[in-house]
């Protein structure tokens, strides 16, 4: 028979009498179970949240990160606004346009960098990246390198040189290759053969944090030339290299706040860069707010596809990089397909799949991960949907994936698998 004496003999030749102590634990907070749980809803909810509430710098972020999810609305529409009035439209009367993938392939012949840009906000800039990826590869362009994907750091972090195809591609990879437009592009171009490569400012190139807007600026670009070369031209010297970066960072002359990663570039390698804006040329959610020389690119030229625009020689861009970079790429105003951005469906790899959605209340993201990488993978394609939505389309390649749901409370399991078939 167990005495209470009895009893507690027992338990401490068990060693549940000596419990370790209870050790402080760190709260979870909604980026921790983005990158460890693959939850985006925590932090696209707490974004909303604050920037409803009058926060500037939740509501900044909250664009970029809309993109990730497919907002469109959150992404651009919050943000665009009526152009001045005193801004005129450019004359195009005589200007010409080109296919940008043709003029892009020219242009790369005879260079071994091509860089182009993207505003954070727009998924859809990432997905013409693709577009770019596939079209220079024929070239020989076989590195991939983007400004998104993170440095080695201190302690051991996942390292995209390592990334090959068929690997999981995970959320340590970056942050901007959260956005599942992105992480397929970079996925498509490992199929196609390209290595990757971070060059992006470590903890030890960085400034104070006190420091003037423009010695930051000037040591960031700096870094970012240097480490390029330290990582990819300089031990490969017959390497053709395709850069992604955000904004001014392709500027290849002295602008607005500084000198900028593609000048620095040339002039550290004497290497003349094919460089490309887009960031400042995407169709406004409402027209109203077309930027006056995209209203007159697509006025003049209602484009099916994008396009490099010229006049008498001079590249038609937004007025912060007139002259300064080789290519300027306007996109077509695409209507919705199936509810989905006509941008993601003018993918011509891209195929339309429609799945039944599950009962679902409140807030919840509709996603397609690869089968291959298991859960923990940046997924293939998501997107919010409305409430009382029961079929909803995705845009994939060819390939098995899983459906799911990702809700408010959490990640429901896979209810649902797919083939995509090519062709």
């Amino acid at each position: 028979m167990w005495t209470r004496r009895g009893f507690g003999v027992a338990a401490g030749s068990l060693g549940l009498a000596t419990a370790a102590p209870i050790r402080a634990q760190e709260p979870v907070s909604a980026n921790d179970r983005l990158y460890g749980e693959g939850r985006y809803l925590p932090v696209y909810l707490d974004l909303k949240a604050k920037a409803a509430a009058g926060d500037r710098a939740a509501a900044g972020m909250l664009s970029q990160f809309a993109s990730f999810l497919g907002d469109e609305q959150s992404a651009i529409g919050s943000v665009e606004r009526p152009p001045a009035a005193a801004i005129a439209r450019p004359d195009l009367t005589s200007a010409e346009s080109r296919d940008a993938l043709e003029a892009i392939v020219e242009g790369a012949r005879d260079t071994r960098v091509v860089i182009l840009n993207e505003a954070h906000n727009i998924s859809g800039h990432r997905a013409f990246a693709a577009r770019v990826a596939r079209a220079l590869r024929p070239l020989g362009y076989d590195w991939f390198a983007a400004e998104t994907f993170l440095s080695p750091q201190d302690e051991p972090a996942p390292s995209i040189s390592l990334y090959r195809e068929g690997m999981p591609f995970i959320p340590g990879f970056g942050y901007y290759t959260l956005d599942p437009v992105y992480a397929e592009t970079v996925r498509e171009a490992a199929r196609l053969g390209y290595r990757f490569a971070a060059y992006e400012q470590t903890q030890a190139q960085s400034t104070p944090a006190d420091a003037p807007f423009d010695v930051q600026v000037a040591a960031r670009e700096q870094a970012q030339a240097d480490n390029l070369f330290a990582n990819v031209l300089g031990p490969h010297p017959d390497a053709r290299v395709f850069v992604h970066v955000g904004y001014s960072h392709a500027m290849e002359k002295p602008g607005l706040g500084g000198t900028w990663f593609a000048a620095r570039l040339k002039a550290k390698t004497g290497i003349d860069p094919l460089t490309i804006e887009q960031s400042g040329n995407w169709p406004a959610m409402d027209p109203a707010n077309d930027a006056p020389h995209v209203a007159s690119v697509l006025e003049r030229f209602a484009p099916e596809r994008p396009i490099v625009v010229s006049r008498g020689g001079v590249t038609i861009a937004d007025r912060t990089y007139a002259g300064q970079m080789d290519l300027s790429v306007f996109h077509p105003r695409r209507a919705t397909v199936s509810g989905r951005p006509g941008w993601l469906a003018a993918d011509p790899a891209r195929r339309a799949f429609t799945v039944d959605v599950p009962a679902f209340e409140g807030v919840a993201l509709l996603q397609a991960i690869r089968a291959g990488e298991g859960p923990a993978g940046v997924p293939a394609d998501h997107f919010l949907l409305t409430p009382g939505q029961t079929r909803a389309t995705f845009f994939l390649y060819p390939g098995s994936y899983y459906v799911r749901l990702e809700r408010e409370g959490g990640i429901d399991p896979a209810y649902g698998q797919i083939k995509v078939e090519a062709g």
